[in-house]
């Protein structure tokens, strides 16, 4: 272990290096991520080993998994219980927008990530067409996510999360309505009216919190013009660890969401952008999009982005043959002959 870079509610985490072999004499290392759970946190632990489990569920936009295994903790015979992940240095997403502001592509291109890495979570199929147990991850939040670079992000932390396993009974998700952080709760979780018999209600309850995810992302973005210090969903309206009470007077009583500026909207893509956050929290679960449609409007907002790029190459090409040829039309005839020849010549 060299550095703790992270503390949950669960577990920490910690830098390390994990001996990959030997070459020449000398030791090869990895450096990955430990996370550790005490011995109190043993079911957090087990339900992500569980999660991990399925092979189907590797993906680039879920964090590596690596290895698990239970060590005893020096001097006492307490067990700790360890999850080896990749380690990824820029930190998680909520850190990253505490400090950087991103540009309109990076905006895109990280949204994108997050709504690729929860439709594979949701999706019953693999991008291969291999059949997977779907997964709802039911804890998502900017701590929850990852930065594998300025571009792209994995989701992480699956200590809450619930395979959606078709043989299951209402029974077995009996205990599954209200979980997960207050703040990122949909309507439905905080009112505890969760239809358990639609596996697909948790799948909305995910959605809704990647909403907030996205808010966050654009309230720190070139694009929308003014960018203020960043505020985690619903900011200063509540307290820096808001209740289930708290949040449901405000998301329930008073319908409330975070704001959304009309200045943000001026972009055009923007305007899309903020148009898919609001269908994703909408209040009425089967009125939600799904992460894979949001995956398909990003897509199509990314391909957009790089026809424009393309028709601006594209245009300032034709502005440099245009001045090229109002030069030579300049010059006098017997010049241009010259310089021709000279260029025949060398």
């Amino acid at each position: 272990m060299e550095l703790q870079v992270g503390k949950g509610r669960f577990a920490e985490v910690w830098k390390a290096r994990l001996l990959q072999g030997e070459r020449g004499g000398v030791n090869i290392y990895e450096t990955v991520a430990v996370k550790v759970f005490p011995a109190m946190e043993y079911a957090s632990w087990r339900n992500e080993c569980s999660i991990f489990s399925d092979p189907q569920l590797e993906h680039d936009n879920v964090v590596k998994f690596l290895a698990a295994e239970q060590r005893e903790s020096p001097g006492h015979s307490l067990q700790t219980y360890w999850l080896v992940l990749a380690y990824h240095s820029l930190g998680n997403l909520q850190d990253f927008l505490t400090v950087n502001i991103v540009s309109w592509e990076e905006l895109i291109a990280i949204a994108s990530s997050i709504a690729k890495g929860l439709a594979h979570l949701h999706s019953d199929t693999t991008p291969n067409g291999v059949p997977k147990v779907p997964v709802a991850h039911r804890d998502l939040k900017s701590s929850n996510i990852v930065m594998k670079s300025r571009r792209e992000c994995a989701l992480c932390d699956f200590g809450l999360a619930l395979r959606l396993d078709l043989s299951l009974t209402v029974d077995d998700y009996a205990n599954s309505g209200q979980v997960g952080t207050a703040r990122y709760m949909a309507p439905e979780v905080l009112e505890s009216r969760v239809n358990l018999e639609d596996l697909e209600a948790f799948k909305q309850m995910d959605v809704y919190s990647m909403a907030l995810v996205l808010w966050e992302l654009a309230s720190r973005c070139h694009a929308i013009g003014e960018v203020k210090n960043y505020e985690p969903a619903f900011g200063s309206k509540v307290c820096e660890q808001p209740c289930v009470d708290s949040m449901r007077d405000l998301v329930l009583r008073d319908r409330g969401r975070p704001e959304i500026p009309s200045a943000w909207t001026q972009k055009p893509g923007m305007n899309v952008f903020c148009s898919t956050i609001t269908e994703c929290w909408d209040h009425d679960p089967e009125a939600r999009l799904t992460a894979h449609c949001v995956v398909e409007r990003f897509s199509a907002l990314e391909e957009e982005e790089e026809e424009e790029g393309n028709q601006e190459v594209m245009g300032q090409g034709s502005e440099e043959e245009r001045q090229t040829q109002d030069v030579m039309v300049d010059i006098p005839a017997e010049v241009s002959i010259v310089a021709l020849g000279t260029t025949v010549t060398q």
